[in-house]
């Protein structure tokens, strides 16, 4: 393992050194009573020294640091504990050494110190470090907001052989420890509004379409039933006209639009963490309702698709793809204009039976939208009150 070293001398060795030194070199030119022992004295604090240089350029050959999990998964104001194993395979051990340890502020380390400068966390552990002896330790952490925290800095600090100034290690490995914090869910009010619009796949209860691809049985023929839906066999078995029936279905699927910008189009909203919390109730909803879905928001991506987004899909993996996203999702970067957005969902996107629109609108932005109102889709604004059908706010007229 690599580690970047430097110390910090105590300047009272130093001193003792250069006065052995020129003990040891006066030794030869006067002759005293006594002078055998300033001979020794001289050469027992040259003797410390190098054992120290030694030390200090030796200490870290076979010392290592190791996060034994990847990725540790929480939801928001949950509590977790991130274990670090130090390892010193060689022969030199470390006494009232101090490790220190820092992550994103996604997570506080019980105990530990908030850099807010840097938008970080970090915790100090003391410890004794034999030769060739593994230890591992628990560092207890709570999750306090929505995002991924990642190891950014792994320190050793060890005090010099007999206490002559400090030796610091700093790690340059790359690690891979990740803790992926989900945003929390937020009730929507008027979820209920939102119901099965159109035919397609998805089955339903009570619905105006039938699936013709699952047939679960017949009925006796009444007066305006199909001539086609007449089941002939069934007929000819019961001596009179049997009708198909067939299971239920309609296309009830969802897509996400989310603003992450300001009424001006130049910040981020205000509550746009809160509008996410929503967000993610509505996938969860989606989700235990076997309801597909699909995401865009208006993110900078290196991708076909130039935007974050998830296509749509259903089932509990896909929920965890999207808690995944949105827990990734970085808003103090590169964004998009959310024009630019809704073109190309209005251009490359089949329209869905629901768009769900998160955040502000303008007044060109609320064009785009309608134009998926007039191709079929029914269209809801989500805001912090919840789910309405007309946009709850002020439309912008700026840009």
């Amino acid at each position: 393992m690599t580690f970047q070293k430097y110390s910090q001398d105590n300047k009272t060795f130093p001193t003792l050194v250069l006065i052995g030194t020129f003990i040891l070199f006066a030794a030869f030119f006067i002759s005293f009573e006594q002078i055998y022992m300033l001979v020794l004295l001289a050469i027992l604090v040259m003797l410390l020294y190098g054992m120290s240089v030694f030390y200090e350029k030796h200490v870290d050959d076979y010392l290592s640091i190791e996060f034994p999990r990847t990725n540790i998964r929480h939801y928001q104001g949950d509590q977790g504990e991130l274990e670090v194993t130090i390892e010193q395979k060689g022969i030199l051990p470390l006494f009232n050494a101090i490790l220190t340890v820092e992550m994103d502020d996604i997570v506080h380390f019980e105990g530990g110190r908030h850099v807010r400068r840097r938008y970080a966390t970090t915790f100090q552990q003391a410890f004794n470090l034999m030769f060739w002896e593994k230890r591992t330790f628990k560092i207890p952490y709570s999750t306090e907001k929505r995002g991924v925290a990642r190891i950014h800095h792994v320190e050793i600090k060890t005090p010099n052989m007999f206490g002559f100034g400090s030796i610091f290690m700093r790690s340059l490995t790359r690690f891979k420890q990740e803790v992926i914090v989900y945003p929390k869910k937020s009730a929507v009010a008027n979820i209920d509004l939102m119901a099965p619009k159109r035919m397609g796949y998805h089955r339903a209860n009570h619905s105006l379409f039938d699936d013709h691809t699952l047939p679960v049985g017949t009925r006796d023929y009444e007066p305006g039933d199909a001539f086609n839906r007449i089941h002939w066999k069934a007929s000819a078995k019961e001596g009179n006209l049997q009708t198909k029936v067939f299971e239920k279905a309609s296309q009830i699927s969802w897509c996400f639009l989310v603003n992450i910008h300001d009424e001006y189009g130049r910040g981020v909203h205000e509550n746009i963490e809160h509008l996410l919390e929503k967000t993610a109730y509505m996938m969860h909803y989606a989700t235990t309702h076997q309801i597909p879905y699909r995401l865009f928001i208006n993110v900078s991506s290196i991708d076909q698709i130039p935007f974050m987004h998830l296509l749509e899909g259903e089932g509990q993996k896909h929920y965890q793809r999207s808690l995944e996203l949105l827990a990734r999702l970085k808003l103090l970067t590169f964004t998009a204009k959310y024009e630019r957005l809704l073109h190309f969902v209005d251009k490359h996107e089949s329209p869905p039976a629901y768009i769900i629109h998160v955040g502000h609108v303008r007044a060109s932005q609320l064009a785009y939208l309608k134009r998926f109102e007039r191709r079929g889709s029914a269209l809801y604004f989500l805001n912090e009150e919840g789910l309405h059908k007309t946009y709850q706010g002020e439309v912008a007229m700026h840009g």
